[in-house]
């Protein structure tokens, strides 16, 4: 075809592809685009972004070359844009509708959101409580819960202690136990169908909740607002047996309500942790635009000192190399907490049979864990539940 014929084409994506906002992997930015209808995902540079993100079916790839060029100092060829169109092409990526027809691409994608069913009742119920500010409210609610529990911690404790060792308050201590673990994934879903994103699969029973869609949302808000949600929903619970502590006169009362307190301001806390997979990591990771934030630190760390060394690598951003650089010393800190624990419990545990080299199998066993970890080989983490790949690796 002649470069005249191609560029008077006025090709148009699907419709029902939806595009992430910008992301940064490692030293990247990154888009992700996905095809709801086959569910599969490709990462794309921003140049590529801007490509397609006007292939409207409006303008020509005439058109959308001279904003390239007014906006990368570079204009397209042929072979370029001949190259791109089949890869479209070949994902089947490209509308085959013309453009204003009825029943557009998304009315037959199978991949779209499912029925919204008793998720989307709640939803619409309690839409006041998910309004952005409200939430924010409510999370500082339960910071503010959590710190008293923790000033109150001695008295708890105090009242609680026979409750872990009475049968039956352990048996209601570990229903209330299940019925916060099941809200908190609940809320999770709940917020998710609020903002838009889709739940592919909850189970109270199992404690399970599947959320497609999150990294498309237009605004990282709302993905803080799905990671979040579990720990406010806990942190709800705790303020009502908090309540129900202080009005329910009754030793078991008492006992049973300062036990689940304390369990209950444990969980809520452990799932802010920021470490993979607690709900703390993905709020850090939504809350600073990166994707694979745990390996991305890793591989940071692991480069740096061929770059200190002015040897060839990756260019990290100031402000991305300072985000990468303080969670890697975080989860090195964490690691070492972990370690030493195991390390000073299991020579505590042996010291009676192995005297003063009961603290050499459990440091063993570290090391080989460390070395097993190091040695296994690397495997590209998915950013949602399709892996993304790349649209095109010879970018202009």
């Amino acid at each position: 075809m002649s470069g005249s014929g191609l560029l008077a084409k006025r090709p148009r994506l699907r419709a029902d592809l939806i595009f992430s906002r910008p992301l940064r992997r490692g030293p990247d930015t990154v888009y992700l685009i996905k095809d709801r209808r086959s569910a599969r995902a490709f990462e794309i540079s921003p140049k590529e972004q801007f490509l397609l993100r006007r292939l409207d079916g409006a303008r020509s790839l005439a058109d959308v070359g001279a904003e390239y060029a007014a906006e990368y100092g570079r204009r397209l060829g042929d072979e370029h844009w001949t190259r791109l169109l089949w890869l479209l092409h070949e994902r089947d990526l490209l509308s085959t509708r013309p453009v204003g027809t009825v029943g557009d691409d998304s009315d037959s994608a199978p991949g779209g959101p499912a029925p919204l069913g008793v998720l989307g009742w709640w939803a619409h119920r309690l839409r006041w409580l998910l309004r952005p500010a409200v939430f924010a409210l409510l999370a500082v609610l339960v910071a503010a819960l959590l710190a008293v529990v923790g000033l109150r911690l001695g008295p708890l404790w105090q009242a609680a202690r026979p409750a872990f060792t009475d049968p039956v308050a352990l048996l209601a201590l570990t229903l209330l136990a299940w019925f916060g673990a099941a809200l908190h994934e609940f809320a999770h879903a709940l917020v998710a169908v609020h903002v838009g994103a889709t739940v592919n699969r909850i189970n109270l029973i199992t404690l399970t909740c599947e959320i497609e869609d999150y990294l498309y949302l237009p605004r990282r808000s709302q993905q803080v607002m799905i990671a979040v949600a579990g720990a406010v929903a806990n942190g709800l619970v705790l303020l009502v047996v908090g309540v129900a502590l202080a009005a329910l006169p009754g030793a078991f009362a008492d006992r049973l309500f300062s036990a689940y307190v304390l369990v209950g301001a444990a969980q809520t806390l452990v799932n802010l942790v920021p470490l993979p997979p607690l709900d703390g990591y993905k709020i850090v990771s939504h809350l600073l635009g990166l994707l694979n934030l745990a390996p991305e630190s890793r591989r940071y760390l692991t480069t740096l000192p061929r770059r200190l060394v002015r040897r060839p690598g990756p260019r990290y951003p100031r402000r991305t190399a300072v985000q990468l650089g303080l969670f890697a010393g975080w989860w090195l800190i964490a690691f070492a907490a972990v370690a030493a624990v195991v390390i000073g419990v299991g020579g505590a545990l042996l010291r009676p049979a192995l005297g003063t080299l009961s603290y050499v199998p459990p440091a063993a066993i570290v090391g080989l864990t460390i070395a097993g970890w190091l040695a296994r080989p690397h495997r590209h983490r998915p950013a949602d539940r399709t892996p993304p790949q790349p649209l095109h690796r010879n970018n202009q």
